[in-house]
């Protein structure tokens, strides 16, 4: 998903995107709902991705984050494309970290 609705497309790949006319809406930006409640999350990011890269949406949700001290997960890729689906890069450590949160269990070795 698009994190930062407001700011305009390094690249212009998705239109329609336009900001200025208020579409998307500025109240999709998730990364402007964060607080210091906001609950742990898992974030998983390619920066080659054409469409949602990195730099312009999860590392946006990242900061944020960290700057309300909500603790968080972030793996990133550098070799896929946007809609790579379940690849181990970020599933197994996605099942790590819920392992780790108490939310999933181990699996028994």
């Amino acid at each position: 998903p698009s994190i930062d609705t407001e700011t305009p497309r390094k690249d212009g790949d998705i239109d329609p995107w336009y900001p200025a006319k208020g579409y998307p809406s500025p109240d999709t930006s998730v990364h402007q709902l964060v607080h210091s409640e906001t609950p742990p999350a898992f974030l998983a990011g390619i920066r080659g991705d054409k469409y949602c890269p990195a730099d312009e949406n999860t590392d946006v949700y990242a900061e944020v984050l960290t700057k309300h001290g909500v603790p968080f997960k972030y793996v990133t890729n550098n070799e896929h494309q946007h809609g790579c689906g379940l690849q181990d890069w970020w599933t197994k450590e996605c099942e790590r970290w819920l392992q780790e949160q108490g939310w999933a269990l181990t699996t028994a070795a």
